[in-house]
């Protein structure tokens, strides 16, 4: 390689290494980011759907933003498209720095090293990067191929397509024309601000009736950049004073006593250690074991769900919340329950209702595991309503009418989800189940859920799901699912009143051994409180439980009789037991 093809090299290794490292990055280490955006929207391929994204300015960029996100059902094409947009944000800043100043491309990495700061957080959405992109590349076409007053006459069609995001092309072209003064540049830049407050002012008194605020900024909202506007403001404003930043040189007293090759040399090093910092410190593995949990919790993989739990013990609710709904659904709920971190006011059991997103979008599927079909239907068209469709909470309106035999109410929705790319199958299994009732009592899920499914109305209590279980229980005493959950409610408030008065209802509600749990509770109320439960029916305790117990108190006796001294030993033999519950929770 002779000296111009390796200076050529080096001239490209910056960008080429930082978009190799991002996407890399971004597939193996942070896959999570693009499975919660791709479940929290929907992209229809329907006219009402796009005419419904078009109701103000900057809505085509969510439109686009959510055609784009719904590749991400494919981790390798989220990382791909996310790095990519990154990518050509930081050649097209080169190439802006090149036509106005000395073409140094520092300023376009770091802004570019900030934007995948921002990417990593799963809450940070894909069309906050196309707003900059498309106006880095508007601004470029207004440059090279866009002579006189075309681009001020294309600023309304700009600002329709991307809203908020046009200050950025307003402030880059103002400054470019100051800069540069090709001919009538002061007329171009009057007029270029007469039209963009023009086309504000039409849009809130006759158009889209909309504030100025929101007009002036939509769709850039702290939600959708993850609360990160301290960051993502900068960023913008770095991009948008290009133009003039490009221009600012900075001397180098090392310049003189080293080659060009070993400054662009220490630069490449400098762009990887940055990258590799970023990565170490945004690297967050406690959200994307969540994800990895919810994601198995879809797809109906429940042992996976438990075994993945047991691997990596958690203290998220929401975790352990879809861990003891793998739990019951798998009917080890009062066996395992304390093999895992339980919040004791019940909060891991099931969610009390709340407006919060994490919340709504969740707090169903326990109603739905129960019986409790109407209110599992309500959580989900109350997300629906709030923040629009989603992929999961679609599919469970459209279970829960399938369930309760309104079809033509399913069929509606149904058609819905076959309009979209990657949720056609599923559109195509409920499609045959209208149509066949023997189909729907055969399937796996939905013959189960509605042969489990309460017969009896009555009005639930959502800030109190434990009345609803008992309502469930004195309306419909073979609900299996609810009565673990009331077992497991016991458990939790260490109520061994409540407990004994359950003791010979086991066997009604098909246990064929005692749950573990519930065992253990049994033999220290016989020891503990003197008191002597009869056997329920033909359940016995096991006697292991008691050999156990005993030598739970040993260990304790050991210890002097005293919690402190005695909890790392007893945690490390007995922490996923009752007992230990009971003593230190």
């Amino acid at each position: 390689m002779n000296q111009s093809h390796f200076n050529q090299f080096l001239s490209y290794l910056p960008t080429r290494l930082f978009f190799l490292f991002i996407f890399l990055f971004l597939f193996f280490f942070a896959s999570h980011i693009f499975f919660y955006q791709e479940k929290t929207s929907l992209f229809v391929f329907s006219f009402d759907f796009l005419k419904e994204n078009l109701h103000q300015p900057g809505g085509f960029l969510v439109y686009l933003g959510k055609f784009l996100t719904s590749f991400f059902w494919y981790p390798i094409a989220g990382a791909l498209i996310a790095s990519l947009v990154i990518w050509l944000i930081v050649i097209i800043g080169e190439i802006t720095t090149s036509m106005t100043g000395t073409g140094r491309n520092f300023l376009p990495l770091l802004a570019g090293l900030a934007l995948f700061y921002l990417q990593t957080d799963y809450r940070y959405l894909l069309f906050n990067n196309l707003g900059i992109l498309f106006q880095l590349l508007f601004f470029l076409l207004s440059v090279k191929y866009l002579k006189g007053f075309l681009p001020v006459i294309l600023v309304p069609l700009l600002y329709f397509l991307t809203g908020g995001f046009t200050w950025i092309f307003l402030i880059m072209f103002s400054l470019w024309l100051v800069i540069k003064r090709p001919g009538k540049w002061y007329m171009v830049l009057i007029d270029l601000w007469l039209i963009s407050f023009l086309v504000i002012w039409i849009s809130k008194e006759f158009l889209f009736f909309q504030s100025v605020s929101t007009l002036i900024q939509y769709p850039l909202t702290p939600d959708g950049t993850g609360s990160q506007m301290m960051i993502f403001v900068p960023v913008v404003v770095i991009l948008s004073l290009l133009p003039v930043l490009s221009l600012v040189t900075l001397r180098n007293p090392l310049r003189k006593r080293f080659s060009e090759n070993v400054f662009s040399i220490s630069g490449v090093v400098i762009l990887l250690s940055a990258l590799i910092s970023i990565s170490v410190f945004r690297n967050d593995s406690k959200t994307r074991r969540y994800f990895i949990v919810e994601k198995l919790f879809y797809e109906k993989r429940y042992q996976d769900i438990i075994d993945f739990n047991i691997r990596h013990p958690s203290n998220n609710i929401l975790t352990i919340y879809l861990n003891n709904i793998a739990l019951c659904e798998t009917g080890q709920l009062n066996d395992r329950l304390f093999s895992f971190r339980q919040s004791p006011d019940g909060g891991t059991l099931f969610l009390k209702w709340d407006i919060a997103a994490e919340i709504s979008r969740r707090g169903g599927y326990f109603y739905y595991t129960i019986g409790m079909i109407n209110d599992a239907h309500r959580w989900a068209f109350e997300d629906m309503v709030t923040r629009g469709l989603t992929p999961e909470g679609l599919k469970l309106i459209i279970k829960t009418e399938i369930i309760n035999g309104n079809y033509k109410t399913a069929q509606k929705y149904n058609s819905t989800l076959r309009k979209t790319l990657f949720y056609r199958n599923d559109a195509r299994e409920y499609e045959k189940l209208l149509v066949n009732d023997q189909l729907i009592d055969s399937h796996p899920e939905l013959g189960e859920k509605r042969r489990n499914k309460i017969r009896t109305d009555f009005i639930s209590i959502t800030d109190d799901p434990v009345i609803n279980i008992e309502r469930i229980l004195a309306t419909d005493s073979l609900n299996r699912k609810a009565y673990e959950y009331k077992l497991a409610w016991l458990l939790l408030k260490k109520d061994y009143r409540g407990i004994s008065g359950e003791w010979n209802n086991l066997e009604k509600y098909g246990f064929k051994k005692i749950p573990v749990h519930v065992e253990e509770a049994a033999v220290a109320i016989k020891v503990l409180y003197t008191g002597q439960l009869p056997p329920p029916g033909n359940l016995m305790i096991n006697p292991d439980t008691e050999v156990r117990f005993e030598r739970f108190l040993q260990t304790f006796q050991a210890f002097g009789n005293n919690p402190k001294s005695a909890e790392p030993a007893l945690r490390k033999q007995f922490g996923n037991t009752f007992w230990y519950w009971t003593f230190y929770n």
